[in-house]
C-alpha cells in the first residue's frame, strides 16, 4: 500500500501552508507530492525573490518528515529547478522510483497571461515520450497542467483548457494515476480509461488531497 499527501497551488501563501502543517495530524502517509505553483509571480513580498519564497515553502513541506517530489507551476521562474535539485526533490522532466512505483513528472502550463514557466505542447510531448513508463501498471504521472477534456481542466466558463498532449500520453501509456493542479476551480476525480485523474484543489483554498493505492485507488479531497 502507498499513501500520498498531495499539496498543490500554494501560490506563496506561506501563512496558509503553515496553518495546514500545524493542524495536520495524519502521520500514516509515505510521500508528499507538490504539482506546482509554490509561488505567485504577481504576489512577491518586498525584499524577497520568488526563489526565496519557494525555498520557504519547500522547507515547510520537508518539515512533514516524509520524502518529497515536486514539479514547477506556470508561475515559477526556471531557476526553481536548481532549488529542487539542491534539495533532491525534483521530478520535472524526470522519472523517479519510490517503492514499487514509477513517478513521471512535468511542470508548467500554457496560459493567456504570459507567466514564467510555459512549455509548448511540443516540449511536453518530447519530454514525456522520452520518459515512457517502464513499470508495468505501476506508473504515476504528475503534471501541473491537467489533461484535456476532464473535470480538472474545466474553467468557470465551462471551457476545457488542459493539455491534449498529456491526455494523449495517458491514453497510450495508461498510468495508474495522474495528478495535476493549475485550474483552481476544477478540483475533483475523473478517469481516462483505467487511469484515475485527481486534483484536490488549491492549498490556499484550504484544500489538500490524500491518496491511497492498495487493491484499489482512493482519492480524497480534504479541508482544513
Amino acid at each position: 500500500m502507498l499513501k500520498i499527501l498531495l499539496i498543490a497551488d500554494v501560490h506563496g501563501e506561506i501563512e496558509k501552508l503553515s496553518r495546514f502543517i500545524k493542524s495536520f495530524r495524519e502521520r500514516d502517509f509515505d510521500l508528499v507530492l507538490c504539482p506546482g505553483d509554490f509561488t505567485d509571480m504577481f504576489n512577491i513580498p518586498e525584499g524577497y525573490t520568488q526563489t526565496d519564497v519557494a525555498e520557504i515553502v519547500l522547507q515547510k513541506l520537508i518539515s512533514l518528515g516524509k520524502p518529497v517530489f515536486c514539479i514547477p507551476g506556470n508561475h515559477e521562474p526556471y531557476e526553481i529547478l536548481e532549488l529542487f535539485n539542491e534539495y533532491g526533490v525534483n521530478l520535472h522532466a524526470k522519472s523517479r522510483k519510490f517503492r514499487e512505483f514509477e513517478f513521471i513528472g512535468f511542470g508548467g502550463a500554457t496560459t493567456p497571461f504570459n507567466t514564467k514557466f510555459e512549455p509548448t505542447e511540443d516540449e511536453i510531448r518530447e519530454s514525456l515520450w522520452r520518459l515512457k513508463p517502464r513499470s508495468n501498471g505501476r506508473t504515476i504521472l504528475v503534471t501541473h497542467c491537467p489533461p484535456y477534456g476532464t473535470v480538472v481542466d474545466k474553467t468557470e466558463t465551462g471551457e476545457h483548457v488542459g493539455s491534449k498532449t498529456i491526455r494523449d500520453f495517458i491514453e497510450k501509456e495508461k498510468p495508474i494515476l495522474a495528478f495535476s493542479a493549475h485550474i483552481h476551480e476544477a478540483g475533483g476525480v475523473d478517469k481516462i480509461g483505467r487511469t484515475v485523474i485527481f486534483y484536490p484543489g488549491a492549498i490556499f483554498n484550504n484544500s489538500y488531497g490524500l491518496v491511497t493505492i492498495d487493491k484499489e485507488v482512493k482519492c480524497e479531497t480534504k479541508k482544513f
